[in-house]
């Protein structure tokens, strides 16, 4: 049995590679469109994307460059580290230590960071989350807020900031019950005014103002329309 799968998968590898070989893509920048390759060179090209990318296009597309392996690094430093409180190394998960130079101008570089609370004694893994809200959480907050969320402001949320309502450094989460889209005007009034905004849920933000009146701002209504069938339904 597994010599015929064996045989079989070494006959598919050597078809698409013939095929390659035979019809180069004009836009290839692989080494088959810069010269002469050998059918084992292509055999060889296409056992690695069906490896590694699982796209057998013999190096000819986009698909097939090994354009489907994305690299990771990740990179463990202590929070007192970061704010000069503390001279713990950083450490290239898995490997090594790394200086806290190096460390801190990669945080500080990063497009997004994963925070991992730990126990203060035994060490052991508590919880981890992200900073930065996923793809997925921004789309429902476009959706769900529509406009900036101040009162009155009708900035669209697909141009707004991604603001936490309560502080992400004080321990609360990157959820959507913890976020609104905030313009960047009414971002910083949260920040370098007396306004004050809390999230009472489902997302509806409750806006104190710096005489203390509250307004309470509901999510836009989606845009949906509903009917009603006079035929009821059959029993």
């Amino acid at each position: 049995m597994w010599r015929a799968l064996v045989h079989g998968a070494f006959e598919r590898i050597n078809a698409i590679a013939k095929e390659a070989l035979s019809h180069p893509s004009s836009e290839s920048t692989s080494p088959s469109s810069r010269g002469e390759r050998t059918l084992g060179q292509a055999r060889c090209d296409v056992a690695l994307d069906l490896l590694l990318t699982g796209a057998p296009a013999g190096h000819d597309t986009a698909e097939g460059m090994l354009g489907a392996i994305r690299a990771t690094v990740s990179i463990t430093v202590p929070v007192l580290s970061l704010i000069g409180a503390s001279t713990v190394p950083g450490e290239l998960d898995g490997c090594i230590p790394i200086d806290l130079r190096t460390a801190r101008l990669l945080a500080g570089t990063a497009a997004g960071w994963d925070r991992v609370l730990t126990h203060p004694i035994t060490g052991a893994l508590l919880a981890v989350d992200r900073y930065r809200p996923s793809a997925a959480v921004r789309r429902h907050l476009t959706a769900r807020d529509q406009r900036c969320r101040f009162p009155t402001c009708g900035y669209p949320a697909r141009v707004c900031d991604v603001d936490h309502t309560r502080d992400h450094a004080t321990g609360d989460t990157t959820d959507a019950g913890n976020l609104g889209d905030l313009c960047r005007r009414h971002h910083s009034f949260t920040h370098r005014t007396p306004w004050h905004v809390e999230n009472l849920g489902d997302g509806v933000f409750a806006w104190t103002s710096p005489t203390g009146r509250i307004y309470v701002d509901e999510p836009p209504a989606q845009n949906t329309t509903t009917t009603e069938d006079d035929t009821p339904p059959p029993f």
